[in-house]
């Protein structure tokens, strides 16, 4: 009987020895899978926040650049019509407020009779819409204006952080005295608020161009 419980007992410590091995992890390994989870996920995390920047930066890249042309298209076509007068009227087409701040008149529609006041040809007066107007930089809002003579500002270009006018007489020389200028440079600079997430500078650009007063050249 002796060699039968030996065998029994050998038996048993073969089944716990197995159920010993079916152990879960160990609290050392957790921590390491933990810590290995957690550094992967911090760096997928970082990726996707520097994607982020770099996106967001690019598209008010874009919004400069197109806040800039359009400042710079708007102010050109009024400056450029300033001083339409074809009837003889008398319109005063520039009036020099600062460097920063110009009022331009225009006589451009009106003929079509008061229930189209803004339609037509010009009918001897800047009483219509667009035909008075000032444009001038908001600088606390970072913003260029137009404000019709009477009216509300509205806003032509946001992102701006520059703008400056320069006027100048048929000669070339310099002047403040509106019915002598002859041309006006415009020069309109806008900036991101956003830097670049690589160079961590912010993008800027100018734009300028010399502006003539067609109706006023010799």
């Amino acid at each position: 009987m002796a060699p039968m419980t030996v065998s029994c007992t050998q038996r048993s410590d073969r089944i716990q020895t197995a159920g010993g091995n079916e152990a879960g992890f160990s609290l050392a390994e957790f921590l390491t899978a933990s810590l290995v989870l957690l550094l992967i996920s911090a760096a997928a995390f970082g990726i996707l926040a520097e994607t982020q920047r770099t996106a967001s930066y690019q598209t008010e890249v874009q919004a400069v650049l197109d806040n800039a042309r359009i400042a710079m298209d708007t102010v050109a076509r009024y400056i450029r019509q300033a001083g339409n007068d074809p009837h003889n009227a008398g319109v005063a087409g520039i009036t020099v407020t600062s460097g920063t701040e110009v009022r331009l008149r225009s006589d451009l529609t009106g003929s079509a009779g008061p229930s189209n006041p803004d339609k037509g040809d010009p009918d001897g007066d800047t009483l219509d819409a667009g035909e008075d107007v000032t444009i001038r930089y908001n600088a606390a809002a970072r913003s260029l204006e137009l404000v019709p003579n009477g009216g509300s500002a509205q806003t032509i270009a946001n992102d701006i952080s520059a703008f400056a006018l320069q006027y100048y007489d048929a000669n070339s020389i310099a002047t403040t005295v509106g019915s002598n200028v002859r041309k006006i440079n415009v020069s309109i600079s806008g900036a991101s608020t956003i830097a670049n997430p690589q160079t961590r500078q912010t993008f800027g650009v100018t734009l300028t161009s010399d502006i003539q007063i067609a109706t006023r050249q010799y």
